[in-house]
């Protein structure tokens, strides 16, 4: 068994990087001011939320690993509150309906992931529906502090490939 042991390691051609496949080049998290305002809908569309993250890829063939929990309740007990996440600007849809409700909070939570395709900056936004009834995405009514995110999290993560 052989071991490499370094202290730096330096990219042979400026500006090129070093490309680790698998590695996460780069971690993007939502920050507390994300979550100050909580999602409220009463359409049946899908509006967007103020969750939105950026990330500037430093290749086109990366993956971007998108991903989120959010506190999510519905005031009816028959209706559900609805998240998906958008690519802006493309329009692309990232993930599939997820919903809950009928009456209770409880947590949304995703994972999606997709190549790239280009450097330039990529912002993700998630949207929310309701198919009646009030429905919330974000923090709830009962307290909600610096540090604390009330369970809320959103992520992007870009991995080298």
């Amino acid at each position: 068994m052989s071991i490499l042991k370094v202290d730096t390691i330096n990219e042979k051609t400026s500006g090129n990087g070093v490309a680790i496949p698998g590695h996460v080049v780069q971690y993007i998290p939502a920050t507390f001011a994300t979550f100050q305002t909580r999602f409220t809908t009463t359409s049946n569309s899908y509006g967007a939320s103020s969750y939105s993250l950026t990330i500037t890829p430093k290749s086109a063939n990366n993956i971007i690993l998108i991903s989120y929990h959010l506190s999510a309740y519905n005031n009816s007990s028959s209706h559900y509150i609805y998240a998906i996440v958008h690519r802006v600007g493309t329009g692309a849809l990232i993930q599939t309906e997820n919903a809950t409700g009928l009456g209770a909070w409880c947590t949304l939570s995703c994972s999606a992931s997709e190549v790239a395709g280009t450097t330039s900056s990529i912002t993700y936004t998630i949207y929310g529906r309701a198919n009646g009834g009030t429905g919330y995405l974000g923090w709830s009514g009962g307290g909600y502090s610096s540090p604390s995110q009330n369970f809320n999290s959103f992520h992007l993560m870009e991995i080298a490939q």
